[in-house]
């Protein structure tokens, strides 16, 4: 048990600026040490790689919801690299990384600003957008809570909870609507 604090700490130190204080980021410019190193493809500015995969892969969805489960899709839960096919091989694996993170966290921001009616109807279209039987959904979202993996890395507890309360309040209010989960 002497290891667990120490252990969060690490990963903490490898969060944005955005969700951890000052005093706790590492030194700027060194590379994490359980990262691959920069491969010279990594040049591009990921503020405009972040432009670009808002403008181009983020914006053919349908709302803030759905783009932050999309984009926490594409982390990798062993390494907590975002990982996508096309962008991290043209662009480079860290570049890719760190502008699908921006957009992570940005996306996040949004949403912890959004008001609980917004979020039914983010996940009313996010039902629909995925074809998915209400029903089925609804009832998976309250079994497994898989949204409670979907926040940044890094991100701190209270804004994470708040999200995760927003979201299974918007599960209530959508399962009233339904006979069907009336039992469960």
């Amino acid at each position: 048990m002497d290891g667990l604090p120490e252990r969060k700490r690490q990963l903490d130190e490898t969060a944005s600026a955005e969700f951890l204080a000052p005093e706790l980021l590492p030194p700027a410019g060194l590379p994490h040490p359980d990262l691959p190193a920069p491969d010279p493809k990594d040049t591009p500015c990921p503020d405009s790689l972040t432009g670009y995969i808002g403008e181009t892969v983020l914006s053919s969805l349908p709302n803030d919801l759905t783009r932050m489960l999309y984009l926490a899709s594409l982390r990798d839960c062993n390494s907590g690299l975002y990982l996508h096919s096309e962008l991290s091989h043209q662009r480079g694996l860290h570049a890719a990384d760190r502008a699908l993170r921006a957009c992570h966290e940005q996306i996040f921001r949004r949403l912890l600003t959004t008001r609980l009616p917004e979020y039914v109807s983010q996940l009313q279209e996010y039902i629909r957008y995925t074809r998915g039987e209400t029903v089925t959904v609804l009832k998976t979202w309250r079994s497994l809570q898989a949204y409670r993996a979907t926040v940044p890395l890094g991100t701190l507890s209270i804004s994470a909870e708040l999200f995760f309360l927003n979201i299974s309040v918007a599960l209530e209010i959508l399962g009233k609507e339904m006979p069907e989960l009336q039992e469960s």
